[in-house]
């Protein structure tokens, strides 16, 4: 059967491999290689590797494998955290809300998890989650925010949306005629309303939402493709599946199998109680848009765009970076020979999946002890991914020989808050100066007249020197005397 062949085959392209004509379909959903980087089977478990590459799978876990950024298994325990009542998709995050309560079984998220491969510098984004009950409709999205978004205390959330926030949601209703249904869609504040009551790709879907890429699907598998090519997956278990017993939740501590289904086996997940899937981001929205900095798992009232929002599940997904390296080049007495000036030069390297913004680079004037004496050196309005700037400067330091330390911040998005950092600190040499004088004279003698008789005149000078310099180096030039004697003889 369809769901047999898929338990038993991983998403790759392989000569080695019979494929069925969805999985055929599915195989180069994400894969910018010849080989997935992860396991979409419906399945937490690593089933089968076959092929030079090893597929990781949620049980793996990702960040042991080849996965840039792995959210861990995050677990959301009734009745911690569901949204607040009237909120939606197509609010900005500041116009939502939090609180503690429950919500009905079948919208009562357990577990969500979220992964990050780069690929041929593709970025592809895997996602999943599982669900208290099986008895309903699954309507569920997961968003990826540029910005860090967190639940504050007060029942809001940190954070507003960024054009090219982007949402997938994935629609797995049980009518009997009813098909599966997956949905790409961006931030964009353009859209005031939805195009049509059926948007296409490149449509607005809703208020502030504009599709990217849709499918649907047949029994509990959908893809979506673009140009011929199946940039998107998402896939649920049609009959019972084991929970991984070894997996830590989020890496620190409590078993993913502490998973108890609403009627079922407590570490067994009943069909369409799990729910995985991925997407081709960069073949999608664009190469440089992926710098994104939290992820969220929600489930929904229903299909439409506009649906009320029922449980999430949130934590960090920092897939942006920025490194700084530094070099103290060179020091010297100060002009009053009361300390020393260094200087350094260094490089900002954007080492994440998208553009960085409102860059900042600030010197800790060898002191890292006193913020206070902190001046920046050099400021960025954005660097492309793997893009860098250099930069340069000097301080003076009382201490000869200090290490100097040197610090960045970015933001993910223009004008967002500058979350993305680094810092490093480097050595300055030592001023080495070697006190000297040199002294040099040089004479010549003259026959000169002088009140009538034949005198002998010498003139001599020479110069008195400060050969002590810049790291040993002499220093010349510096005070020269002249001087005239006379000896007088008979004629």
């Amino acid at each position: 059967s369809l769901s047999q062949a898929r338990r038993g085959l991983k998403m790759i392209y392989s000569l080695t491999l019979t494929l069925t004509l969805l999985l055929a379909l599915c195989a180069p959903a994400l894969a910018a290689t010849a080989e997935s980087p992860f396991e979409l089977d419906a399945n937490p478990q690593d089933n089968i590797d076959t092929g030079a590459v090893m597929s990781d799978d949620w049980d793996t876990p990702p960040d042991t494998g080849g996965a840039t950024k792995f959210t861990g298994i995050i677990q959301d325990t009734a009745p911690r955290s569901i949204f607040g009542g009237g909120d939606k998709d197509i609010l900005d995050i500041d116009k939502w809300s939090w609180k503690d309560g429950s919500v009905p079984d079948k919208d009562d998220l357990t577990h969500a998890y979220a992964a990050a491969y780069n690929e041929n510098s593709d970025l592809l984004l895997y996602f999943g989650a599982d669900r208290l009950s099986n008895v309903g409709d699954a309507f569920m999205g997961f968003w990826f925010f540029k910005q860090k978004v967190t639940a504050l205390p007060n029942g809001k959330f940190s954070g507003m949306h960024t054009v090219g926030d982007t949402l997938v949601l994935i629609n797995f209703p049980q009518a009997s005629n009813a098909v599966p249904y997956l949905a790409v869609v961006t931030w964009d504040p353009t859209c005031s309303k939805a195009t049509n009551n059926d948007p296409q790709p490149g449509q607005c879907a809703a208020t502030n939402l504009r599709l990217k890429l849709q499918g649907s699907g047949a029994n509990d598998v959908v893809c979506a493709s673009q140009g011929g090519t199946t940039l998107a997956c998402a896939l649920t278990n049609t009959g019972n599946v084991p929970v991984p017993a070894s997996t830590l939740a989020n890496g620190v501590g409590g078993l993913w199998s502490d998973y108890t289904p609403k009627s079922g086996t407590q570490g067994t997940f009943p069909f369409e109680s799990f729910f995985e899937g991925g997407i081709n981001l960069s073949q999608i929205v664009g190469s440089s848009d992926g710098c994104f900095s939290s992820f969220m798992a929600e489930t929904r009232s229903s299909s439409s765009f506009t649906a009320a929002l029922k449980d999430f599940v949130l934590d960090n997904f920092e897939l942006c970076k920025v490194e700084i390296t530094k070099v103290c080049t060179g020091g010297d007495l100060n002009e009053t020979e009361t300390g020393f000036t260094f200087s350094f030069e260094g490089v900002v390297t954007n080492g994440g999946f998208g553009t960085i913004y409102d860059v900042v680079v600030t010197d800790d004037n060898g002191t890292p002890a006193n913020t206070s004496d902190d001046f920046i050196v050099a400021t960025f309005d954005s660097i492309a991914k793997g893009g860098s700037e250099d930069y340069s400067g000097s301080f003076g330091s009382a201490g000869n020989g200090p290490t100097n330390g040197v610090s960045v911040k970015a933001a993910s998005s223009d004008g967002g808050q500058q979350t993305i950092t680094d810092s490093t600190t480097a050595d300055c040499p030592t001023v080495v100066k070697t006190p000297g004088i040199d002294v040099t004279k040089s004479c010549e003698t003259k026959v000169i007249t002088d009140s009538n008789q034949l005198v002998v005149r010498v003139d001599f000078s020479g110069e008195v020197c400060n050969t002590t310099g810049k790291n040993g180096i002499p220093a010349v030039g510096l005070r020269s005397e002249e001087h005239t004697s006379e000896l007088q003889s008979p004629c």
